[in-house]
Formats: C-alpha cells, sequence, structure tokens
C-alpha cells in the first residue's frame, strides 16, 4: 500500500507538501460517520468503546510496520498509540481475550524507511485533533470518560511538535515523496477501515 507517490510542488517546505499531499485526505476522514459521530449528542459509552477497538486494529499494526524498518533509537517508537488505546479499554472493562479478538487491518506492508517522517506527521496530528475530541466527550460521556489516547496521556505534545517540525527542516535526507505518499497511504488505511463494519456489525 505504500506504492502510492502523490504530486510534490518542490518549491514547498516539507510540512507545506505534507499538508498539500493530505489536506483532502484528513477531510474525508473528518467526515466519515464513524468520527462525526464522535460529536453526536447522543453518543453512547458502548459505541465510544467500540470505536477505540477499531483504532486499536489499526495502530497496533501500522505501529509493528513501523517498528519493522525504524532503528531503536528512532523517536518514532517512543509514543505507542496503541499501548494508550489498550489502557483505555482495560480501564472500560475489556479482559486480554476481548482485546486479543478485535479485528486487525492486514493492508499494511513494509514501510519505506524514508517515508517514516510521514507517519510521524499523521500519529502527532491525531494527538492535535484529539484535544478537541476529548473536549467533546467529556461533555457528552461525563468527566470521567477514559481518554488517555486522544489526549489526557500527551500532555508533552508542544515540544513533540516543535522536535518533529525543526527535523523536518533539514532538507538533507528528507525524501519528500516518500514522505508523502507514507502520510497518505496512512490516511487512506484509516478512512478505508472506519469505513468497514466490525466484527460485531457483521454478525
Amino acid at each position: 500500500m505504500w506504492a502510492a507517490k502523490p504530486p510534490v510542488d518542490k518549491r514547498l517546505s516539507v510540512l507545506e507538501a505534507l499538508r498539500d499531499a493530505t489536506r483532502s485526505r484528513h477531510a474525508q476522514l473528518e467526515a466519515s460517520p464513524a468520527m462525526m459521530r464522535l460529536f453526536d449528542a447522543n453518543y453512547s459509552m458502548s459505541e465510544y468503546r467500540e470505536h477505540l477497538g477499531r483504532l486499536l486494529g489499526l495502530w497496533e499494526p501500522l505501529e509493528q510496520a513501523v517498528a519493522d524498518v525504524a532503528g531503536p533509537e528512532n523517536p518514532v517508537l517512543k509514543l505507542q498509540r496503541s499501548g494508550d488505546l489498550i489502557d483505555d479499554l482495560r480501564a472500560m472493562g475489556a479482559t486480554t481475550r476481548d482485546i486479543d479478538t478485535l479485528d486487525r487491518y492486514r493492508g499494511f506492508t513494509q514501510i519505506e524507511a524514508g517515508g517514516l517522517r510521514g507517519y510521524s506527521y499523521v500519529m502527532l496530528g491525531s494527538m492535535m485533533g484529539g484535544r478537541v475530541i476529548v473536549k467533546r466527550l467529556r461533555a457528552v460521556l461525563g468527566p470521567d470518560v477514559k481518554v488517555r489516547f486522544y489526549g489526557a496521556g500527551n500532555g508533552g505534545f508542544g515540544a513533540l511538535w516543535a522536535a518533529f517540525c525543526a527535523d523536518l527542516q533539514k532538507k538533507e535526507g528528507n525524501d519528500v515523496q516518500k514522505i508523502c505518499a507514507t502520510a497518505v497511504a496512512i490516511f487512506e488505511a484509516y478512512a478505508a477501515w472506519f469505513s468497514e463494519p466490525c466484527a460485531g456489525e457483521r454478525r
């Protein structure tokens, strides 16, 4: 799935190129029924738990694909979003068996090392957007709703984003096309995964 090569305007900075390449995919994901449902006044705790399980089914294999190519010192390995999801699910009563039997996305192939910054962009972007979702979830589901994935466990976001942007400014070693292609592919996988019914919905 990493073969897509979006056109890149060489006049743009790497960050501008990333935003340009992913803008329409990001808008499509935000407008998807699965994400819009998070903001519905009738949203339920059981729906939220199912939503977190769906997220785990995407992030866990994505992180594994990244770990297969990133060096042990690579900062992208320090933030395990799947760990936050598992913490949230366990706090909501999910057992090990519940977590192990969740659907997993099977469309990821090995990420190219040159595209890892595209993964970082999507990961950090999801943390930024999560702050809005946390506020809404607490308004609808109450102040004790478990939101480690969507923001409560990510207090150092500002420093992480600043370091990422500084890294992107180092033109040397940045394969802009691979970076953008990786980010685009992850957004497309995200949208496709949330457009499919969960196992419980298929039964």
